[in-house]
């Protein structure tokens, strides 16, 4: 595909823009390549030098925010911030970067259940950060906190039921009457991950 020079790599990132209004506009199922054309101001024949599907344009989208996720999920830990407080911040970043990339998160959901290469990327990606996870789990139990728990298991748990509600929340407009507020959702899903992972024995969970 065609991105180098200057001229390849605007025409590269005004695709990519155009496929995050499209895909929140119609949803990746609905989301036709004229469309992302159209939107970019390209023409349909000149997305084929940069893309060979749709699926591939998703796929790059997904890279590009995993990237940015995670450099935003890293910073509270190098910042030396407390655990449970790091953790906090950590999913706040995630919280943010999936509400600033409406686009992808609607892609990623949908493209997910019917599109064979981007499943497997995104199993890549993820994997990715259920190590890193994994990773601040099995920290916590070496300073005494959630004793017995599979680390890799509760990763995976946490990290669905942020990725689900993010999309609940941010793709679909949240649960039927109830406003979104973001400090409030934030706030319910990071307590969550924190009570899930900084707790004792002896505070009689175990």
């Amino acid at each position: 595909m065609t991105r180098t020079g200057r001229k390849g790599r605007a025409t590269d990132e005004a695709f990519k823009e155009a496929a995050r209004v499209v895909f929140a506009r119609d949803g990746y199922l609905n989301a036709k390549i004229g469309d992302i054309a159209a939107e970019a101001g390209r023409s349909a024949a000149s997305f084929y030098n940069y893309y060979d599907t749709k699926a591939d344009l998703l796929i790059a989208l997904a890279e590009e925010f995993h990237e940015e996720a995670t450099s935003l999920a890293m910073l509270p830990f190098r910042a030396g911030l407390a655990g449970p407080d790091a953790l906090r911040e950590a999913v706040a970043g995630f919280w943010r970067t999936y509400a600033k990339r409406r686009g992808e998160l609607i892609g990623i959901f949908q493209a997910a259940m019917v599109e064979g290469s981007f499943h497997d990327r995104w199993l890549e990606l993820r994997g990715e950060a259920i190590r890193r996870i994994a990773g601040e789990v099995r920290l916590a139990q070496a300073r005494g906190y959630c004793p017995g728990v599979d680390p890799v298991m509760t990763a995976s748990a946490l990290s669905a039921m942020l990725e689900h509600f993010c999309y609940i929340w941010l793709g679909q407009g949240g649960e039927k009457g109830v406003p979104l507020d973001d400090e409030r959702a934030l706030d319910a899903v990071a307590t969550i991950w924190v009570k899930a992972v900084y707790w004792r024995a002896e505070d009689g969970r175990a």
